[in-house]
């Protein structure tokens, strides 16, 4: 199940890695450009897996998707390809709803129990406006046998003068004291006003006061997108940064993600290793049509192909 949930175009959870509270810091930075959904025009969407031993491509998972009158998607439910049975296993669904000015005001997250044969509730996103800029994001999971939506997480954003999102504070609930305790914070530094932000700085509640945990150094091109962001970890002991992990992204004319890779620091080496890299190719109109995944060879020092997927509305290619 670990490639599916990577393949799941704008459906992954990633709030379930976030609430992973020991990570170094590895929440993402709340960011509102987030990807779009993939073939975000299409009703189903087929992915296909190159099988290797049969030199043939087979299917892999589809995602089928309704939208409202004003063309908004509001539901999208993913289903897996059973090669045994050579059937369709529902997985994964998701339910969105909207304000009057197309806002996302709800992202509900369901689950397939195959022992009871029906969708289960698995986490309640909900976002608060003020004016058109997010101010809340609250995280609830769903809870047994009581059934009821429990909290666990919120964001609290803050912004600039000029409307930049500057500061996002993430609590977790205490359901003892019934509270929301403080938990991290990531506050935003721009060299220029009007473009994002170059430096984040992560923040830790500990022991009744912030500390600083780590830093994301992050840098952009001209059209403003992400093309590097190297995160660093604070060594209050040796009162120095320790690099961590460096993405690199590279993009088409079009502004399409072309290319990731992802790099650990190896200290024994004082230097960038390779870890993990996808390439991606898109049609005329910007859908994403394949993606290839690798794995750094450490030994060959090679990147490995790990999967091979390919994209399209057609039930065959």
């Amino acid at each position: 199940m670990k490639t599916i949930k990577k393949l799941m175009i704008a459906l992954v959870l990633v709030t379930f890695t976030i609430l992973n509270v020991k990570a170094q810091p590895k929440s993402e930075i709340l960011d509102d450009n987030k990807p779009k959904m993939n073939w975000s025009d299409a009703d189903t969407l087929y992915t296909f897996q190159f099988n290797a031993e049969t030199n043939a491509w087979i299917y892999f998972q589809r995602e089928i998707r309704r939208f409202d009158a004003k063309d908004y998607p509001i539901e999208n439910f993913v289903q897996v390809w059973q090669k045994n049975t050579k059937t369709w296993a529902n997985y994964l669904r998701v339910n969105y709803t909207y304000d009057e000015n197309g806002n996302e005001l709800e992202e509900i997250t369901q689950q397939w129990d195959a022992s009871f044969n029906n969708w289960i509730n698995a986490q309640l996103r909900t976002t608060s406006y003020k004016g058109k800029q997010k101010e809340e994001i609250l995280f609830q999971q769903w809870k047994k046998p009581t059934n009821e939506w429990y909290n666990v997480m919120k964001y609290l954003i803050k912004y600039t003068e000029k409307g930049e999102k500057n500061t996002v504070s993430i609590s977790l609930y205490n359901g003892v004291t019934k509270s929301w305790d403080n938990h991290k914070r990531f506050v935003m530094e721009f060299d220029n006003p009007y473009a994002p932000p170059s430096l984040v700085i992560a923040d830790t509640w500990t022991a009744g006061d912030w500390k600083t945990e780590g830093k994301y150094d992050l840098k952009y091109n001209g059209r403003g997108n992400k093309t590097l962001e190297t995160r660093y970890t604070w060594n209050a002991g040796k009162r120095t940064w320790l690099e961590g992990i460096q993405l690199e992204m590279l993009y088409d004319r079009k502004g399409n993600q072309t290319e990731y890779v992802e790099r650990k620091f190896d200290v024994n080496n004082n230097s960038w290793m390779n870890f993990n890299r996808s390439v991606s190719i898109f049609n005329e109109t910007g859908n994403m049509t394949e993606k290839i995944e690798y794995v750094w060879n450490r030994t060959t020092k090679q990147w490995d192909e790990d999967g091979k997927f390919k994209f399209s509305t057609e039930t065959k290619i």
